[in-house]
């Protein structure tokens, strides 16, 4: 009778899913994608169930998204919303508790709150696909998902035994940004693949290809060395990398280099040197023979990079072009082009600052108005950053946060990132020394994400989740916030002999 089910069932129900599948797979269109996305998430779903918090962890900075489902939601996203549920489900059922950090839950409750209460006033949280009447509810998705995402990962520690390898791989799916570049060069027949890959990091390569003047830069390059410079600093630090016996690790902090310039953006070039820097400062190299010796090899290295700039491909030109070198002039143009297109929107914002300082505009966008300055700005009746500053596009980290959110809002994320210096401070001061130098790469990628946002480039809504998810790992990985009192306490009763978590 066993025998008769089993066969039933693979005639009534797995043979016809197997060909469905089949055939949705031949046909490749949104449809098809969409349907063998829901079908492989129910398979997955048992998975998902177990694994929820490695795999949040390990897609948090990942490029891939969801693109056949309304609003086309990043995958960080979706599982944090997955992970979280599962996670409250846990904690109401008393299987599992959430890891205690007071002084971070306090100051990101409030900034939740002021995202909510400004969504409230000024008109709620519009989503179009939904059947809103005004845009900009998205933003508010993503800032609200960044704070739960945080929650989400403070769930659970994450075991002993895999802690190395998930905080790397956090820090690796940076490199999958790369995809999207990748995508565009093999050309239409793979571009369903979009459905799953964010075309974010695309727009400049698509650019290139209709107009001569728009300098050919492959933007995934950026976060793919960002994700891989932490990767080596988490695996090996910075002595450990220059291990003359270990050539290949110098060839991948080259790879890094390559890529951060191959992006084409400078403050891309920026951001590398600042983290290497602040890393370079946490790990206490600063005061050994290091520094002499890393002044020199700079010295060397960069050099004949700079002599012969402009004998170099034009995205690697655009992201030295903020250095006093000799660079093509029309590369040279491009960069101060679109650095003049950003003092000039600022300028115009400014002024509208004041209104805005006790309780901010939101991102509520009504659509029509949206419509009419897009179509004003092709026809060359207004600026083109007039529609970035409509959809609060401001390429700056203190306006993005000070016009939507004001004063509470600005005030409630400094608070956020104060505390956070301190909790990650205190986690690699006084964590597990198996931990130290994860701990380290994550206090200083922290501080340099906060250089970057205030006086680089810097999206609120967008870049939240960065802020989020190393507070979140962080807490994860040392089981809470560490204490002066109890690393005291450990180091006493410890064995004399401490066996290292192999790298």
């Amino acid at each position: 009778m066993n025998n008769i089910s089993r066969l039933v069932f693979a005639y009534v129900v797995a043979i016809p899913l197997a060909l469905a599948l089949g055939y949705l797979v031949a046909t490749p269109d949104l449809a098809s994608v969409a349907a063998l996305g829901i079908v492989l998430f129910c398979l997955a779903l048992p998975l998902i169930i177990q694994w929820h918090h490695a795999l949040l962890i390990i897609f948090w900075n990942s490029a891939f998204m969801l693109g056949f489902l309304p609003g086309q939601p990043r995958l960080w996203l979706v599982m944090a919303a997955l992970s979280f549920g599962v996670a409250a489900i846990n904690h109401v059922l008393g299987l599992k508790t959430f890891l205690r950090a007071p002084e971070l839950a306090k100051p990101i409750l409030i900034l939740l709150g002021v995202i909510l209460l400004t969504a409230w006033i000024r008109g709620g949280i519009g989503i179009r696909i939904l059947g809103g009447s005004s845009y900009g509810g998205k933003f508010y998705i993503y800032a609200a998902g960044a704070i739960m995402g945080y929650f989400a990962l403070t769930a659970q520690r994450i075991p002993t035994g895999r802690r190395g390898r998930t905080v790397k791989w956090f820090f690796l799916s940076g490199t999958t940004s790369v995809f999207s570049n990748l995508i565009y060069a093999l050309g239409p027949a793979f571009y369903f693949l979009y459905a799953l890959v964010s075309m974010d990091f695309v727009g400049s390569q698509a650019a290139s290809d209709y107009d001569p003047n728009v300098v050919d830069r492959f933007s995934g390059l950026g976060p793919a060395a960002t994700g891989l410079l932490c990767f080596i600093l988490a695996r090996w630090g910075i002595r450990r990398t220059f291990q003359w016996n270990k050539p290949w690790r110098l060839l991948l902090l080259a790879a890094v280099v390559a890529g951060g310039l191959f992006s084409g953006f400078r403050s891309q070039i920026a951001f590398l040197g600042l983290l290497f820097a602040v890393e370079f400062m946490v790990e206490g190299l600063w005061k050994t023979s290091f520094l002499p010796v890393m002044a020199l090899l700079g010295i060397l290295c960069l050099t004949p990079m700079l002599l012969f700039t402009n004998k170099m491909p034009y995205p690697v030109q655009r992201s030295l072009s903020f250095l006093p070198v000799n660079v093509d002039s029309n590369v040279r143009a491009e960069a101060a082009g679109s650095s003049e297109w950003r003092y000039e929107m600022w300028r115009t914002v400014w002024p509208e600052v004041p209104k805005y300082l006790m309780l901010g505009k939101g991102y509520s966008v009504d659509p029509t108005d949206l419509y009419l300055t897009e179509q004003a700005a092709h026809m060359g009746m207004l600026k083109s950053y007039e529609i970035s500053i409509l959809s609060g596009e401001y390429h700056s980290g203190l306006l993005s946060l000070l016009m939507p959110l004001g004063l509470p809002g600005v005030a409630a994320f400094l608070w956020v990132l104060w505390t956070g210096i301190k909790v990650l401070y205190r986690n690699y001061r006084y964590g597990d020394a198996r931990l130290r130098q994860m701990n380290a790469v994550l206090l200083s990628y922290f501080l340099a994400q906060i250089f970057q946002y205030f006086f680089v480039y810097g999206v609120f809504y967008g870049q939240l989740f960065a802020f989020m998810g190393i507070l979140g790992v962080s807490v994860s990985l040392n089981g809470g916030v560490c204490r002066k009192e109890v690393a005291k306490a450990e180091s006493v009763s410890a064995p004399a002999a401490v066996v290292l978590e192999p790298a």
